[in-house]
């Protein structure tokens, strides 16, 4: 395989993997590789260890791992951990994996990344997609139109306006470029998914409401468009410090607005993560 532009030279700021996940992308196994890095500041975060710090690792070696070969670290041996290491080779050592999802943190501060991993996955036969915060709407606009992405895992937090969004994320002025975001994926060809985490109080039902309101003002704007869901998913205490919503309480949500969007409820409680980095 020859390598895709100058990826030799890419750094990626790297978080941690999860090696198998069959519930981040529906129908497809996974491996989900985190990255470091992210502009928001959500009072109930699960990765708040990945906000910011830096870990280099070297995509040429990524890439060259992707490819089932031997990487050769030679004098950049200190640019890879083994953790990483371990788990793009569980991408093509496990058949039933056939997707690499690209979360964080916030992939889309690293663009470079995506694109540099991008085409040589896919070489592999892999899909290829990115959980974003639509923090940065004309680097996910670039993406898609370069076609870098098979899918799209948009994360709304709130009703698309302050305060209800700076309450969500901590950062004022986001609302108006995660709606900015939405637009781009409905418009576009590219497959989409949006994800809701419902905290006690945050969000409430009627900003749920008002996200699939968004999500089906956009479905009839754009006929053509690749939205295929929304998530409602269980918010899980760092510490303890509340009882999670019941899924009976989800389910209730999810009715109140499956007249307007495909819907479905997500529990998080029993997910398998790996050991986050500290």
């Amino acid at each position: 395989m020859k390598w895709q532009g100058k990826n030799k030279l890419v750094q990626a700021n790297y978080g941690d993997s999860i090696l198998l996940s069959t519930v981040d992308w529906i129908g497809l196994s996974s491996t989900v590789i985190f990255l470091r890095g992210c502009p928001l500041r959500c009072p109930h975060c699960q990765n708040y260890n990945l906000q910011k710090g830096d870990n280099i690792v070297s995509i040429y070696n990524i890439l060259k791992t992707l490819m089932k070969t031997k990487p050769d670290f030679g004098d950049n041996a200190s640019n890879i951990i083994s953790p990483l290491e371990e788990a793009i080779r569980g991408v093509t050592a496990e058949p039933l994996v056939s997707a690499i999802i690209l979360s964080g943190g916030e992939p889309l501060m690293q663009p470079e990344v995506i694109r540099a991993l991008s085409p040589n996955a896919k070489n592999l036969g892999l899909k290829i997609g990115i959980e974003t915060s639509g923090c940065y709407p004309k680097r996910l606009r670039k993406l898609i139109k370069e076609g870098a992405l098979d899918k799209v895992f948009l994360d709304i937090k709130a009703a698309l306006r302050d305060p209800e969004y700076y309450k969500a994320t901590g950062v004022p002025n986001v609302a108006p470029r995660v709606l900015d975001s939405l637009r781009i994926c409905m418009e576009s060809s590219t497959p989409l998914e949006i994800r809701t985490t419902v905290f006690p109080g945050m969000p409430s039902v009627s900003d749920v409401k008002e996200i699939a309101e968004a999500i089906f003002a956009f479905e009839i704007k754009f006929p053509n468009h690749k939205f295929e869901s929304m998530v409602i998913q269980q918010g899980l205490p760092i510490n303890e410090e509340f009882e999670p919503i019941a899924q009976v309480e989800l389910e209730n949500i999810a009715k109140s607005i499956e007249a307007l969007v495909n819907v479905r409820v997500r529990t998080t409680s029993k997910r398998k993560k790996s050991k986050r980095p500290n």
